[in-house]
């Protein structure tokens, strides 16, 4: 019996949270704002003890840690912003585990999808600079003042996928509204989230290979 036979049984495609679960920006995160910092003040600073809390919320809050200087904070913002779809982009990884979960996906011709909160071009640009494109077949992103807004993003995956045969990958906060579309829905906790001990959790992308039966 072939893998693609028994990988997931009739599991036709897997969609993941981009930014939460594929990708680790940390480094690059870091590095938009310590280098904001350095242009603007001319000191450099270590980011890293501010990744955790702030990395996935807006660029001011994190900005207004470093720079008490208001009229300074308006520039920073800026210049994270554009390092961050430039330069830091060839310091953006995949979290451990993550290529060779997607090749045995791939073997078991699995398709995979992600959604992500970032601009679509952007979001594509950090699909190729971490070598994902070989994996992901279709990509889904919030428009222009659109909201985040998982279960919509996932069912435009299915889609274009054609098949509602999918499971989906990503955070504690969007597992339960995702799951609602009778789609089973798993957490990922190895970026470091920590959702408690729930079935549903996994802690390596290994782990979701396992689930499924590989």
């Amino acid at each position: 019996m072939t893998l693609a036979r028994t990988l997931g049984g009739n599991l036709r495609g897997i969609v993941f949270d981009l930014d939460r679960t594929l990708i680790d920006s940390r480094r690059a995160w870091c590095y938009a704002i310590e280098e904001s910092l350095l242009a603007t003040r001319g000191e450099r600073i270590d980011a890293r003890h501010l990744a955790e809390e702030y990395q996935h919320r807006p660029w001011r809050d994190a900005i207004s840690i470093v720079e008490p200087e208001r009229q300074h904070q308006d520039r920073c913002v800026r210049l994270c912003e554009a390092m961050y779809a430039r330069s830091a982009m060839k310091r953006l990884l995949v979290f451990d585990g993550i290529g060779m979960m997607l090749d045995e996906l791939r073997s078991a011709r699995i398709e995979v999808g992600a959604i992500s909160r970032l601009p679509h071009q952007l979001a594509r640009k950090q699909i190729e600079s971490t070598g994902l494109e070989r994996f992901v077949t279709v990509l889904e992103s919030v428009g222009d003042d659109e909201p985040w807004d998982a279960p919509e993003l996932v069912a435009r995956c299915s889609s274009f996928l054609e098949t509602a045969a999918l499971c989906y990958v990503g955070t504690a906060e969007d597992v339960e509204s995702v799951a609602a579309l009778g789609m089973p829905s798993y957490i990922a906790t190895w970026p470091g989230s920590s959702p408690g001990h729930v079935r549903e959790a996994l802690s390596t992308p290994r782990a979701l290979i396992t689930v499924l039966g590989g």
